[in-house]
């Protein structure tokens, strides 16, 4: 067994602490959990991504449109909206 230690703010900490009380495991047990998927998927089990600029596209609406046009066997007519990257700007919007 090997020990990693991180630093990570107090009241982040308590909170993880409370989630993984509430479905039966101890904050080691989580992080073990989390360490385990990364080696599995070789990267994060989520998505990380750059909170200033919207997603590449929407999968499910880029999925959606494909497996449309897979069954009714022609092409696509149209990418979704949600495909192109619009960068936000500094008010969020």
């Amino acid at each position: 067994m090997a020990t990693i230690t991180a630093r990570i703010d107090e009241k982040t900490k308590i909170q993880a602490e409370e989630i993984a009380t509430s479905i039966g495991l101890n904050l080691s047990s989580v992080i073990s959990v989390f360490i385990n998927r990364f080696v599995a998927e070789r990267g994060f089990p989520f998505a990380v991504t750059d909170p200033m600029y919207t997603p590449i596209f929407d999968r499910d609406d880029l999925t959606k449109a494909v497996t449309k046009a897979v069954m009714e066997r022609k092409e696509v007519a149209e990418l979704p909206e949600s495909f192109f990257i619009i960068p936000k700007n500094d008010s969020g919007k």
